[in-house]
């Protein structure tokens, strides 16, 4: 990676970057081995870089990179960046995928179904029967969890 893609990269954790600066970054993730680019962008959210998501929706396709991604940023999360890891992860790996993975993940310290079960009704249409189901079911588990 050369010092200009690196320095952008390190720009990217104080500041939001412009397109262009966006774009420097997105050509050569997407000019490289996906496993190189996961590697360089999961070094991003661990900086804290503002452009990570935006640029993983963009670069990874491989569901096992998607999903890595997501459980890694998703343990990191707070309550409100968990909106944005379940908006990377939903379109990629499907609704009941990431239900799944946040009941895997979830546990006492992170409490991630209590964060999650907030946003992810924005993730549900109407008609989606099933993921309201899904989503009930997680409700039901924050109800009986002790607090």
């Amino acid at each position: 990676m050369n010092e200009h893609i690196q320095n952008l990269i390190e720009i990217s954790s104080y500041r939001s970057l412009s397109s262009h600066e966006e774009k420097v970054i997105l050509e050569y993730l997407k000019s490289i081995p996906e496993v190189e680019a996961y590697e360089i962008i999961k070094s991003m959210a661990e900086q804290k870089s503002l452009s990570t998501i935006v640029i993983a929706k963009k670069v990874l396709h491989t569901r096992d990179y998607v999903t890595k991604l997501f459980k890694h940023g998703i343990l990191k999360s707070n309550a409100q960046s968990i909106k944005l890891w379940l908006d990377f992860a939903i379109p990629k790996l499907g609704f009941k995928s990431v239900v799944k993975l946040i009941e895997d993940l979830n546990n006492d310290s992170n409490r991630l179904i209590e964060k999650a079960v907030y946003w992810l009704p924005l993730f549900i249409s109407e008609k989606e029967k099933r993921s309201w189901d899904l989503l009930e079911k997680l409700r039901e588990k924050v109800k009986c969890s002790p607090l």
